[in-house]
């Protein structure tokens, strides 16, 4: 996570107390709304001293995903109801490009209604890309392994 640098200047302050040992990692957390890792990162010493910059011309770093948004659009317009699953195996096996399913799904939320708004689909046709099936009574079972231990038996 990169900090905006009024974030960044209020977890400083906290940097004396921690080195000193008046206040904890996860206490400086709680103070400042932050993730521990965040706080352990930025009062380590690890990164520079000055605030987190963007990019030259102010707007934030390109995103993994960029690169081959364009490739993601095309597919989604020829499929409206491709899956993210399919879509991120195809980006894998086919193109050979090494990006986190997570990105792609993020992606998507964001691509999905944009594409289905250029090509006149409603929102309301985009509901079926995730559909309830059901079978017959007996045909499956579902087991909840939830209560279950080692080594006990339960009837």
């Amino acid at each position: 996570m990169v900090l905006d640098p009024h974030r960044w200047l209020e977890l400083r302050r906290f940097r004396g107390l921690y080195e000193s040992g008046a206040m904890s990692l996860r206490e400086i957390a709680k103070e400042t709304g932050l993730n521990r890792r965040t706080v352990a990162k930025y009062l380590s010493g690890q990164v520079p001293a000055a605030p987190p910059q963007r990019e030259p011309n102010g707007r934030p770093r390109r995103r993994a995903v960029d690169e081959v948004a364009p490739l993601i659009d095309a597919m989604l317009r020829s499929e409206i109801l491709l899956k993210g699953a399919v879509i991120h195996e195809r980006l894998v096996q086919e193109y050979e490009v090494a990006i986190n399913y997570q990105r792609i799904k993020l992606y998507l939320q964001e691509a999905r209604p944009r594409i289905a708004g250029e090509l006149g689909i409603s929102p309301g046709e985009l509901a079926g890309l995730h559909r309830r099936f059901e079978v017959v009574p007996g045909a499956q079972a579902q087991v909840d392994w939830g209560g279950a231990t080692r080594g006990r038996v339960y009837e």
